[in-house]
């Protein structure tokens, strides 16, 4: 069997930590490789200097921030398992690797300003939760972590240049503890 050459793969983040008692591992990732993780290619651990293939399983990979997923492997069955990937490198081979396009996608808003339908600034985001498909903006608001729900229908305006974001707020979304 031939091993795959690490010149052909490129790192795109490292095993975190055990996620459950069933296997799951949580994957942090640059967040320009969300898309080629989608597609589920086989992921390269590197172990004593090789690049050794693990393969989703059925339960695949569930992304959590625009930086980090949990996912599943064949053959990583318990958190003893995966406890022993933690601290990993991660790489993907070159051919699995989708370059993102020039669209901007939801996950990448982070760090762009918020403001309300008033112009009104919020605050700035600090990340994009993805709660099985109701994505929610975490920024800081009157010094409190806040949630705010993110749907394209309440979108105003998206300045890319400016990192500016208007969305219409749901009434009393700002109040809530």
């Amino acid at each position: 069997m031939e091993t795959i050459q690490k010149n052909n793969c490129r790192k795109i983040g490292y095993f975190q930590k055990p996620h459950g008692i069933k296997g799951g591992i949580v994957l942090n990732f640059e967040p320009q490789y969300d898309v080629s993780l989608e597609n589920e290619p086989t992921l390269f651990a590197e172990i004593d200097a090789l690049l050794v293939p693990y393969f989703f399983s059925d339960e695949g990979i569930r992304f959590r921030t625009s930086e980090s997923a949990i996912v599943w492997l064949d053959w990583i069955k318990n958190e003893e398992d995966a406890r022993q990937l933690s601290g990993l490198a991660v790489y993907l081979n070159e051919d699995d690797i989708i370059e993102p396009e020039e669209e901007l996608t939801v996950h990448h808003l982070a760090g762009f300003d918020l403001f309300d339908q008033q112009s009104t600034k919020i605050g700035k985001i600090e990340r994009v939760e993805d709660y099985g498909g109701n994505l929610l903006f975490v920024l800081q608001y009157q010094g409190k972590e806040t949630l705010i729900p993110f749907n394209e229908d309440l979108l105003v305006e998206l300045d890319e240049k400016e990192k500016k974001i208007v969305m219409e707020i749901p009434e009393g979304i700002l109040g809530l503890e």
